[in-house]
């Protein structure tokens, strides 16, 4: 069986890699999709979509997950939220089953595909807004992303990188 989950993962954290682990409890292997690929720079979305394959794939190495397992996929969204499901198939390899947390990822996928309702870990705790937020105002964020990602993030200036976004005269645009 092969289980999809779906997220910006900006930035990935140890709540991820705990769904992850989860799922891959239950299923041969999972999808691992990266929304709004085409976002970066942003507030909302501060790192490229390749960065986030970065940051994923090695969290998974180091947490001695297999990958041959696991797939990565960045994907554009689709504005038309109807044929979502449709868009997300043109994408990715075939799936038995979707893991979310999001109510209304759940309601927009129920009708085409098994959804299982996830608890997120601890969401107050593991929040990727709630880490951007910490990054920006120089607050304790390395404990809640794993190791390689704390790394990858300074190497890329990922911090400074926040700080300018967040402090920039005029905000760029998403669409």
């Amino acid at each position: 069986m092969r289980g999809l989950i779906v997220g910006r993962f900006q930035p990935f954290h140890n709540g991820h890699l705990m769904l992850i682990k989860h799922v891959l409890d239950e299923c041969n292997e999972i999808i691992i999709a990266i929304a709004s690929a085409q976002f970066n720079y942003l507030l909302k979305d501060p790192f490229t979509a390749g960065e986030r394959v970065e940051m994923i794939h090695n969290a998974l190495k180091d947490a001695d997950i297999d990958l041959a397992r696991c797939y990565i996929i960045p994907i554009i969204n689709d504005e038309n939220n109807a044929r979502w499901f449709l868009h997300l198939r043109s994408y990715l390899p075939k799936f038995d089953i979707v893991y979310s947390g999001n109510e209304y990822v759940r309601m927009l996928l129920a009708d085409y595909v098994k959804v299982s309702d996830v608890r997120f870990y601890d969401r107050e705790k593991y929040n990727a807004s709630r880490i951007r937020e910490l990054m920006i105002n120089d607050g304790e964020w390395r404990a809640l992303v794993p190791r390689s990602v704390y790394e990858f993030i300074n190497r890329i200036d990922g911090v400074k990188r926040l700080k300018i976004i967040a402090n920039a005269e005029s905000k760029p645009q998403e669409w």
